[in-house]
């Protein structure tokens, strides 16, 4: 899906205005690429468009060891937004992305992070 589609489909679920969910789309991938490890930011980043590939590729200098409480609090502060919010944006996109992506990656992407990282791409039953 090209960039410019997957933002329409991101403004459309959250209810955003197109600066909006380029805003928040950047917020979390960005945050998603500190969070994974080189490898695994680099192959999910195979899989989408350019600008949200260098998203993912340019975070992953060290990557971060965040739960998910400390990964919506990096998402809060990036949007100036509380962390009620930063959750509904965190979810919005990376349930987007898990649709965009092949299910091997997906689960690739899943296996590296902590079970509470799942229902927010979209898969609650997978979430311990």
């Amino acid at each position: 899906m090209p960039y410019g589609a997957f933002l329409t489909v991101v403004r459309e679920r959250g209810g955003y205005t197109p600066d909006e969910a380029e805003r928040i789309t950047e917020a979390v991938l960005t945050a998603l690429g500190t969070r994974l490890t080189a490898d695994v930011a680099g192959h999910l980043a195979d899989q989408l468009p350019e600008p949200m590939a260098d998203m993912l590729n340019d975070a992953v200098a060290t990557p971060q060891d965040w739960g998910v409480r400390e990964f919506l609090t990096r998402i809060a502060e990036t949007t100036g937004d509380d962390l009620e919010s930063a959750e509904a944006h965190t979810r919005t996109v990376l349930s987007t992305l898990a649709e965009q992506i092949s299910g091997g990656e997906r689960n690739k992407v899943l296996s590296r992070l902590p079970s509470g990282y799942a229902d927010l791409f979209g898969f609650p039953e997978l979430a311990g």
